[in-house]
């Protein structure tokens, strides 16, 4: 996969033995201009972000892994990408993720990597998604600089 940009990103799920991978574009810097006249700034946190990448890969049945999905999505420019997989029982997993450019929570179908929802938006950009089930219920919660959001729902 070293043809699809820097890695920023990756969700495993050993149950389900899926992972995603998200991928965000190389930086290429000019070395034609005279290093006094080159100004370098940081690409903006809080800009809409970047075109990226998620390849969805899965363990086969010889033990090595196979590309399955590919899906464009928007991704931090600098900032490492956080993303979970949830395993249901009894249904598909679901990847989520947060898209910078809504600044919300993207959840896609992994056996067809198509949305399936998108959750609220936050006023900054997404730092962290996490999940965890207790009880039948299921917790998934994301945090960005200034909220902290957690979304409860039944198990499906």
């Amino acid at each position: 996969m070293e043809d699809e940009g820097v890695c920023i990103s990756l969700a495993c799920c050993s149950s389900s033995e899926d992972i995603v991978a998200s991928f965000r574009p190389k930086v290429q810097i000019s070395t034609d201009t005279m290093g006094s006249q080159t100004s370098l700034s940081p690409p903006s946190v809080s800009g809409a972000g970047k075109m990226g990448s998620h390849i969805h890969i899965k363990k086969s049945n010889t033990g090595g892994y196979q590309k399955m999905h590919t899906a464009i999505g928007t991704v931090n420019e600098v900032l490492m990408s956080k993303s979970v997989i949830i395993n249901r029982d009894h249904s598909h997993p679901l990847f989520v993720f947060g898209d910078e450019a809504t600044r919300g929570l993207c959840m896609w179908d992994l056996s067809s990597f198509h949305g399936v929802c998108k959750l609220r938006p936050l006023r900054d950009s997404i730092r962290d998604v996490k999940y965890a089930s207790s009880h039948g219920l299921g917790f998934l919660s994301c945090i960005s600089d200034s909220m902290l959001q957690v979304y409860t729902f039944s198990e499906w």
